[in-house]
């Protein structure tokens, strides 16, 4: 009887022995981690949705180039390098879903071109990305920030969001839809997806955008579930946009990372690293 209980209580020792050497399990990943893969796949649509001054920084200098399509490069256009946030914010999002960026369709919508339809983007990492014009023109693609305050309203936000719909309604789309927005475009894209449900857009993407308007508060960063799709916004800690500081530095509002000529990637899609001009670091406030 003795040999027996010694028995049991040496299987017991030795049962839990082995349950306190065996690795925890794994935590499950944050959705942050797994909403790329699970909304953007080849074949799918992204709507690009620039902000203030896209007429200035995206069309004029764009339909200055010869050619019915012609190919612009960020680095060779320093305008359009300023302004080129949404299109590298998409092809980081592809990336980070494990798709090729070319397998994308891409329009472009807000920026108030007048004749070209369509052009080919060279990205900071030399990919040749076909962009075909959606149309609009947002209601402050011309001017500076501070030229446009008094446009910074929910009355145009419905008007650029309505005008948003309508486009994408008439073009018709494949697969997915995908938003990917900055500044005032970041805005827009945030009150379409909150104000029009029937658009079914399965991933928004806002960089950039005020904490507010007069009567309309915006999402703030993070990522958040809204109708049938899921919404992140993505903020700069330096940006003065977002931190309605208009005495802060303009280099904030830029969410593509460059140190000099070196391309480090979308700001809170594939790096965390901050750079104020080019130079590292984060810009003052």
């Amino acid at each position: 009887m003795l040999l027996e209980m010694r028995a049991v209580r040496a299987g017991i020792f030795l049962a839990l022995a082995a349950c306190a050497t065996q690795p925890p399990a794994p935590e499950p990943p944050l959705p942050i981690d797994t909403v790329w893969a699970q909304t953007i796949h080849a074949g799918d649509t992204v709507v690009l949705v620039p902000g203030t001054g896209s007429y200035d920084y995206l069309a004029a200098p764009i339909e200055a180039l010869p050619g019915k399509d012609p190919v612009v490069d960020p680095r060779k256009v320093p305008k359009v390098g300023s302004d080129a946030i949404v299109f590298e914010q998409a092809i980081a999002a592809a990336h980070r879903a494990g798709v090729d960026p070319t397998t994308l369709t891409y329009l472009l919508w807000g920026a108030g071109f007048t004749h070209d339809t369509a052009f080919t983007y060279v990205s900071y990492e030399g990919l040749h990305v076909p962009i075909e014009i959606l149309g609009g023109e947002n209601s402050c693609a011309t001017g500076l920030i501070v030229e446009n305050l008094i446009k910074y309203s929910v009355s145009d936000a419905t008007t650029d969001a309505t005008d948003l719909q309508k486009r994408l309604a008439a073009r018709g789309t494949s697969g997915n839809v995908i938003i990917s927005a900055h500044s005032w475009g970041g805005a827009v894209a945030e009150y379409f997806v909150q104000n029009f449900p029937d658009a079914n857009i399965t991933f928004t993407i806002a960089a950039g955008v005020p904490g507010m308007i007069p009567d309309y508060m915006f999402t703030g960063p993070g990522l958040r579930e809204f109708n049938s799709g899921s919404l992140l916004e993505i903020d700069r800690p330096d940006d003065p946009v977002h931190q309605l500081n208009p005495s802060g530095t303009p280099g904030g509002h830029q969410y593509v990372i460059l140190f000099g000529d070196q391309f480090m990637g979308s700001y809170g899609v594939t790096t965390e690293q901050l750079s104020c001009n080019g130079v590292p670091g984060p810009c003052g406030m």
